[in-house]
C-alpha cells in the first residue's frame, strides 16, 4: 500500500511539474541560476552532511539517499514554500511582507553554521547582482538567501515556480558532491542517488506548493545536532 502511495504521489508530482510551461530564454535562465558554477559559494558548505558522515550515521549510498530526501522534505516546508511567497511579495511591491518572510526564514535557521551558510551565500549573491548593475534596494535588510535568490529569478526572467526547482536540484548536487569527497562513494552511485531522488524532489516540490501560511516551519534534528557538533568538528573541508 504505502508503494503504490508513494507511486500515485510521483506520478502527479510529475504530472504536475510538466505541466509548467518554459521558454527557451527562461530555460537559460534555470541553468544559469542553478550552475554549480555560479559564484556564490554553495560548494564552501555542507549543511551539516560532512558532521552526518563524520559521526558515521551516514556510512553507505542507502543511508545518503535517506538523509537527502528527509532534508528535501524539510525543505518542501520551509525553504520552497518561503521563496514562493517571497516571489509574491516581490511581484506584488510588498515590501514589508517581503521583510516579514525574510526574518521568519533567517530565524527559522537553528544553528549559528545554518545561519552563518544563509547570510554568506546572500552577500555573495547580492555582490553578483551589483556587479550586473541590477537594483538591490528592494531587497529586505539583512536579507536571507532566498530573498535574494527571487530577486535573481526576476532579473533574469525566471517564473518562481521554476526557480524552486532550480534551487532544489543545485542544493542536491551540491550535497552529492560534499558526500562523494567525504564518503567512499564513486561518481556512478553519486548519480544513482541524484537520479533515484528526482521524483522525491518534484513530489516536495508540489508539497510546498500546497501549504498554507500555518504549515510551515519544519525542524531536523539530526540535522540541527549534525550542525552544532561540526562547529568543534576537528577536521573539516567545509564551512557548515
Amino acid at each position: 500500500m504505502a508503494a503504490t502511495a508513494t507511486a500515485t504521489a510521483t506520478a502527479t508530482a510529475m504530472s504536475q511539474a510538466s505541466s509548467m510551461d518554459i521558454d527557451a530564454p527562461q530555460l537559460l535562465a534555470l541553468l544559469h541560476l542553478s550552475s554549480p558554477a555560479l559564484p556564490i559559494g554553495s560548494f564552501a558548505y555542507s549543511s551539516g552532511l560532512e558532521s552526518a558522515i563524520d559521526l558515521q550515521w551516514i556510512t553507505n549510498e542507502a543511508e545518503l539517499q535517506s538523509w537527502l530526501e528527509g532534508m528535501l522534505h524539510g525543505m518542501a516546508h520551509l525553504d520552497i514554500p518561503v521563496l514562493l511567497r517571497l516571489s509574491e511579495a516581490r511581484a506584488k511591491h510588498d515590501a514589508q511582507l517581503g521583510q516579514e518572510w525574510s526574518d521568519y526564514l533567517r530565524a527559522s535557521r537553528e544553528t549559528h553554521e545554518l545561519l552563518f551558510e544563509d547570510e554568506q551565500q546572500a552577500m555573495a549573491l547580492v555582490r553578483l547582482l551589483k556587479g550586473q548593475g541590477v537594483d538591490v534596494s528592494s531587497l529586505p535588510k539583512e536579507p536571507a538567501f532566498m530573498a535574494v535568490y527571487s530577486l535573481a529569478a526576476e532579473h533574469w526572467g525566471l517564473s518562481a515556480p521554476w526557480a524552486a526547482v532550480g534551487y532544489l536540484w543545485s542544493w542536491l548536487e551540491n550535497q552529492l558532491t560534499v558526500a562523494s569527497k567525504t564518503l567512499p562513494l564513486g561518481q556512478t552511485a553519486a548519480q544513482r542517488v541524484l537520479h533515484a531522488l528526482k521524483p522525491a524532489l518534484l513530489t516536495h516540490f508540489v508539497k510546498a506548493q500546497e501549504l498554507n501560511d500555518e504549515q510551515l516551519g519544519w525542524s531536523l534534528p539530526g540535522q540541527v545536532q549534525a550542525s552544532c557538533l561540526h562547529e568543534t568538528q576537528y577536521s573539516r573541508l567545509f564551512r557548515s
